[in-house]
């Protein structure tokens, strides 16, 4: 398909998709629930990166401080273990919001306190991640980038690995811990970023779904994710770009204001936003989950040494029994 002809089936996808959301904003067609899923992959996609977040911030303490606590395994140790204990507590904290928001139904709390620090947090957390996950990466190019998974990236990984994997070796020969752990924090902090950049990819045509009140936002997102993949014969066109930050621009500005100020679009669904906070928990179970495995693994302790501890321990108290029995 040549440009020309692609530009009029855009223009003619967005001129119908108009009309289509005019009849929905009418009242003649109620699919107003759907953008109920907008915040469901906001929130799921907040909580995931929230856990990305602490570790940035535990990285760059260590960073910060490796000079001065760099041969002190206890405090490196202490460290990581608050890196584990962290995420079990927001998963904790994530399953009280969930409970709280059911019995008493809304998205901000009744006391006046409260309610502008739940109204911060929310205005920050869909702005922030909709510039972070979308925009941004979408102006860099970016985003297409990350569903390019070829031999070279694979290569260039392999080698990064390696390398880190000798400076780790290097910095345990020098009892350098905080370097050690380091080298570790980055390996995590390149596998977060690389699952959150997936699943805003793949996410895209349930924000599209969410949009659907506002159906040519549902048009170009989906050409949009269909582009990127190339399943159009060629990677997303300028104005399609154009088309995608002002399209993410407008749905963050209207799920940001329609909570504030009573939207039909907030109002239909604000009995069923304590469902929000489930999502926000399975972001942060599985950004957790994930971080607590690497984190596990890259200090070398995985399910079989565990065992082969296990029966090790066994079979020595074993021989104590027998050698004290004779």
């Amino acid at each position: 398909m040549n440009d020309r002809n692609y530009l009029m089936i855009y223009i003619i996808g967005l001129a119908l998709t108009s009309i289509f959301m005019i009849i929905i904003l009418f009242g003649i067609l109620k699919v107003k629930f759907t953008f109920l899923i907008f915040f469901w992959v906001v929130k799921f996609l907040s909580g995931f990166g929230l856990i990305l977040s602490i570790s940035n911030g535990f990285l760059i303490l260590l960073d910060k401080t490796k000079e001065k606590i760099g041969k002190k395994e206890k405090i490196v140790n202490n460290i990581v273990i608050a890196q584990v204990i962290i995420p079990i507590l927001l998963i904790v904290w994530a399953i009280y919001q969930v409970i709280s928001s059911y019995l008493d139904p809304g998205l901000f709390s009744r006391d006046e306190f409260i309610f502008w620090i739940d109204l911060i947090l929310f205005v920050y957390g869909i702005a922030s991640l909709l510039i972070n996950l979308y925009i941004i990466p979408i102006i860099s190019e970016q985003f297409e980038k990350a569903v390019e998974q070829g031999k070279f990236q694979r290569l260039k990984k392999s080698v990064k690995k390696a390398g880190r994997g000798i400076k780790k070796r290097y910095f345990k020969f020098r009892k350098d811990y905080a370097k050690v752990q380091i080298q570790d924090q980055m390996t995590i902090k390149e596998l977060l970023n690389l699952w959150q950049s997936k699943l805003a990819i793949y996410f895209l045509l349930i924000i599209a779904t969410g949009s659907l009140t506002f159906s040519p936002i549902t048009f170009i997102c989906v050409m949009f994710w269909l582009g990127i993949f190339e399943y159009l014969g060629g990677e997303p066109k300028n104005y399609e770009k154009i088309a995608i930050i002002i399209a993410m621009s407008f749905i963050g500005i209207i799920a940001t204001l329609s909570p504030i100020f009573n939207l039909n679009f907030y109002t239909e669904i604000s009995n069923m936003f304590w469902t929000i906070n489930i999502f926000y928990l399975f972001g942060i179970a599985l950004a957790s989950f994930i971080f607590i495995r690497k984190m596990v693994n890259l200090r070398g302790i995985t399910f079989q040494k565990i065992k082969e501890k296990r029966i090790k321990s066994k079979d020595e108290k074993k021989e104590e029994i027998e050698e004290s029995n004779q």
